[in-house]
């Protein structure tokens, strides 16, 4: 029988898994090679562009996704039109300073799925980004019929490329929103949208005990850290922890692949320039 790594010793069908040689080859912590969920002095996080840059290539990425919040997320700074402006103006001139290195750096944005389902900018807005997440941050007191439908709308976006940190929790203080995660999973195989695995410890969403089901669905990740500061691309070990624990491999994690193979990926084509 092959040897069982402790993460997936849950009685979650490892055993006989063991028996026919069929574990999973599971995602490791070198395997990721961008960060994709980071918070800049543009929105609330508490370090520039560049500072990121460079603390991304001091740990071994080779890109980075800046994604400050949309508008509506006044309190949390979120980025006017004319932010975004002068964000991705930055981010051109920054890429072209790193160009030797190979580093680069992707004009993301995270996006607040509002009540209705729509999200708070026009699609003229949304194709300025390379890519974007889709997150809910407000009125997180909807049925669980209400809430689902209004999530698999967002996902119905063209322009959605993540949905972020699924049930909206957080730990030791705040419940996780009622929404009926097997409709979320299904939609999101079906429109091609990738699952955040929110690696921020206060988050840690989505669950590992979705993870195994979302993959044999036929669903995609990403491990990101949800960073509002240099130390918080280190929360990034958080979520292999967790992908880990859900039986996934580097393959079925999108950040796993270099920022030109981000193009294979149908929500990513068409996107990066």
């Amino acid at each position: 029988m092959t040897y069982i790594p402790p993460e997936l010793r849950e009685n979650n069908g490892e055993l006989e898994a063991a028996k026919k040689g069929q574990l999973p080859e599971l995602i490791e912590s070198k395997d990721i090679k961008g960060v994709l969920h980071v918070h800049t002095l543009y929105g609330d996080g508490i370090n520039t562009i560049e500072e990121l840059v460079e603390a991304c290539i001091e740990r071994g990425y080779s890109y980075l996704g800046i994604t400050d919040h949309s508008k509506s997320a006044y309190y949390a700074g979120g980025l006017s039109e004319e932010d975004i402006k002068v964000q991705h103006e930055e981010i051109d001139s920054l890429n072209e300073k790193y160009k030797h290195t190979g580093f680069r750096i992707l004009k993301g944005i995270e996006l607040d799925i509002l009540p209705d389902g729509s999200v708070d900018y026009d699609d003229r807005v949304l194709s300025w980004f390379d890519f974007t997440i889709a997150s809910v941050h407000s009125a997180l007191n909807m049925d669980e019929d209400r809430m689902t439908e209004r999530v698999i709308k967002a996902m119905k976006n063209k322009y959605v490329t993540i949905l972020g940190h699924p049930t909206g929790r957080l730990l030791l203080s705040r419940e996780p929103i009622k929404i009926n995660l097997n409709e979320i999973i299904k939609t999101a195989a079906e429109e091609k949208i990738i699952i955040e695995i929110n690696a921020n410890p206060h988050r840690l969403d989505l669950d590992w005990r979705y993870c195994k089901a979302a993959k044999e669905a036929g669903c995609s990740f990403i491990i990101a850290p949800d960073a509002h500061s240099i130390n918080g691309i280190d929360d990034i070990q958080y979520g292999v922890n967790i992908a880990r624990k859900g039986w996934l491999e580097k393959k079925d994690i999108v950040n796993t692949a270099n920022a030109d193979e981000l193009r294979k990926h149908p929500r990513f084509t068409g996107l990066l320039k």
